[in-house]
């Protein structure tokens, strides 16, 4: 197996999406990707433990 270019090898920035970006950002704002709690069921990341506790909870009522 050969390589077909040197250049074949190296990673390339692609398009920037702005709303993936502002997601992200979102997302970080608010725990869910570095939250210090998790959820039990799905893994999701929260700021608190309440609201990683009531995530996937299941109301019987």
């Amino acid at each position: 197996m050969k390589r077909m270019s040197e250049e074949a090898t190296i990673l390339k920035k692609g398009k920037n999406y702005v709303k993936f970006h502002r997601l992200l950002a979102k997302a970080e704002e608010t725990g869910r990707l570095d939250g210090k709690f998790v959820c039990p069921v799905c893994g999701m990341r929260y700021l608190s433990a309440g609201e990683a506790d009531n995530c996937c909870r299941i109301d019987t009522e």
